[in-house]
């Protein structure tokens, strides 16, 4: 045979075996074996193209201020991995719109900043990145269990919790010593003696944001046995306890006694000073206004907070379009950094989602304020039935406010709830 021959034939056998093996990849087998589970656990993702340098698109929605602080962090961590970030800001009230039409059209960027409890709901969708399959999965274990447990679904870990900012109650400690008491009220007895000295002072008792409706609930879900939507549906197929009598009596005695705005009582105040002696506001907003104050004099008096059950938590998703998936974790991961955390904290005053961290900054608002923990922020609800309990009190937003606003009675109130599932 010919030598030209054999060069023709020997190059026909190493194309025919390359045709039909199925392993051969020039890339190696660990790069199939990555790709097929990438396949197995979601759809519609491309793998980085490593040639490629595009800016990451990152999406949130908050105040002006808070957005400039977010900006400098951004930016610094996306420095140090050598990346660049492209950073908007939506307006609150028109993002989840946005969200949703950008999803629809593929248009979401590479980064969104999400409400924890609306990553599930993304999640089935398919919209989102499983964070599995990324090199956050080790980072994750660094964050609370709780607000991990918010942001898990179908055995897949969805997001990365960046900040928690609980609802507190403040009360002037001067004022319980007056009406008798050595701490917060804890039963309907002492909520009484409460009541009775402001009426002796001729002043309300409490201030509320009634445009916020989870603060406004989270009040309610401290008043004994628990007046929330969500607690009075829990209880509707009881009969209606004394206890709980005692409850919508309670209710009621307390409406004329409660001041409702439509902002938080404590940056609404002049000079950042209490107006009532009680308020519902959510942490950060109470240790901004303090910090604010300085050299103006800080509260009136030394204040007290009692941690209410709800919080507002936010995460960072990767979305399930991005092409720039590495840089995404890279990034992320130097957002959810106990450094960057801490820079976010001093800046906001919205808690870490790192445990540790969060656990450091508690433990100093306590000695600081003489504050009341009794339990977690999330209270004894698994993460799952927190998520859910949101969608009740959302569905009863008016009925919340109308009862804080003294328009319906207590009793109105509560039949109205217990009505929709007993018509």
């Amino acid at each position: 045979m010919k030598r030209r021959h054999q060069v023709v034939l020997f190059a026909v056998l190493l194309l025919s075996l390359t045709i039909l093996s199925p392993s051969f990849d020039f890339r190696g087998s660990q790069h199939n074996q990555g790709r097929n589970q990438e396949k197995d656990t979601y759809t519609g993702v491309s793998s980085r193209n490593e040639d490629t340098s595009a800016p990451l698109d990152v999406l949130v929605s908050m105040s002006e201020e808070e957005f400039a602080s977010f900006q400098k962090v951004a930016k610094e961590v996306a420095a140090s991995i050598y990346v660049e970030v492209n950073l908007r800001n939506v307006e609150p009230k028109e993002y989840k719109e946005v969200l949703d039409r950008e999803f629809s059209l593929g248009e979401n960027g590479d980064i969104i900043l999400l409400d924890s409890d609306q990553v599930q709901h993304y999640a089935r969708k398919g919209y989102l990145l499983p964070l599995n399959a990324t090199t956050l999965s080790k980072a994750l274990g660094d964050s609370a269990a709780e607000l991990r447990g918010m942001t898990e679904w179908n055995g897949y870990q969805w997001a990365m919790p960046f900040d928690v900012d609980p609802y507190v109650m403040g009360v002037i400690p001067s004022y319980l010593n007056e009406a008798g008491l050595q701490g917060f009220p804890q039963n309907r007895e002492q909520w009484s003696k409460l009541i009775k000295e402001s009426q002796t002072k001729s002043a309300p008792l409490i201030s509320l944001n009634i445009d916020d409706i989870y603060e406004a609930s989270a009040w309610l879900s401290y008043l004994p046995p628990g007046m929330s939507p969500d607690q009075i549906l829990t209880m509707q197929l009881t009969s209606m306890t004394n206890e709980f009598q005692q409850g919508v009596s309670l209710l009621g005695e307390l409406q004329p006694h409660i001041v409702t705005m439509s902002v938080d009582p404590v940056l609404s105040a002049s000079d950042y000073k209490v107006q009532t002696p009680m308020f519902v506001s959510t942490l950060s907003r109470i240790l901004h206004a303090d910090e604010v104050a300085k050299g103006r004099g800080t509260f009136s008096s030394p204040v007290s907070l009692q941690a209410l059950r709800a919080v507002e938590s936010r995460s960072l998703v990767i979305t399930a379009g991005t092409t720039e998936a590495d840089a995404a974790s890279r990034w992320i991961e130097g957002m959810a950094s106990a450094v960057t955390q801490k820079k976010w904290y001093k800046q906001t005053k919205r808690l870490p989602a790192r445990q540790q961290e969060s656990e450091k900054e508690v433990g100093e608002v306590r000695s600081r304020y003489s504050m009341v923990l009794n339990q977690p922020w999330f209270g004894k609800e698994s993460p799952v039935q927190w998520i859910e309990n949101k969608t009740k009190i959302e569905r009863f937003q008016k009925r919340v406010q109308q009862v804080l606003e003294g328009e319906i009675s207590a009793a109105q109130y509560v039949s109205s709830i217990r009505k929709t599932v007993n018509p």
